[in-house]
């Protein structure tokens, strides 16, 4: 009897042992499915992710452009109106001078002219313009261009003899040189 309990004993420990397997097969198989899907989902979320992100750069890349193309539309603008002010101003002194030439005596017409010279001097003074001094100056390459040189009894070495066309600044940048005449010894 003993035998036979111990041989039941042996079956009941082996069936156990095989039921244990059995459910272990079935976790791992559960476990390797579920593994399986939830990589799948993942990976997924990860495709619309990338798509969304996708979407996005083109949409800043659009934007981009339309931004690139206003601004080159701003710019040419400002630059087809920057002087606008200015050419209103020499406008108004253009008119006076065109009046003052329909005048017919000369007396009136050299006071025309001068208050033209007068108002077109103080526009071009408010707007930043000045003339570059030359009288009794040292020769300055950076506001003077040489046409000529001449020794001089009365000037000194590099002085300035004569200015042949007025030089001029616009807020301290020279925007035409002074043409003169130097002394060389």
């Amino acid at each position: 009897m003993s035998d036979e309990k111990t041989i039941e004993t042996e079956d009941i420990e082996e069936k156990e042992v095989i039921d244990e397997v059995e459910e272990n097969m079935d976790t791992e198989d559960s476990s390797a499915e579920e593994s399986e899907e939830s990589e799948e989902v993942i990976i997924e979320q990860q495709k619309e992710t990338i798509q969304q992100y996708k979407d996005k750069i083109q949409r800043i890349q659009a934007d981009f452009e339309n931004y690139k193309k206003r601004s080159e539309k701003n710019r040419a603008e400002f630059v087809k109106y920057a002087n606008e002010g200015l050419i209103l101003k020499v406008l108004e002194a253009y008119e006076d001078l065109e009046r003052a030439l329909d005048v017919k005596e000369d007396k009136d017409l050299r006071e025309g002219v001068e208050l033209i010279y007068k108002k077109m001097t103080k526009i071009l003074e408010d707007e930043g313009v000045e003339a570059i001094d030359t009288e009794h100056q040292k020769f300055d390459p950076f506001k003077h261009e040489a046409l000529m040189t001449q020794n001089s009894e009365d000037f000194e070495n590099n002085e300035i003899i004569q200015d042949l066309q007025k030089g001029y600044t616009l807020n301290d940048k020279v925007i035409r040189y002074s043409k003169v005449i130097v002394c060389k010894k």
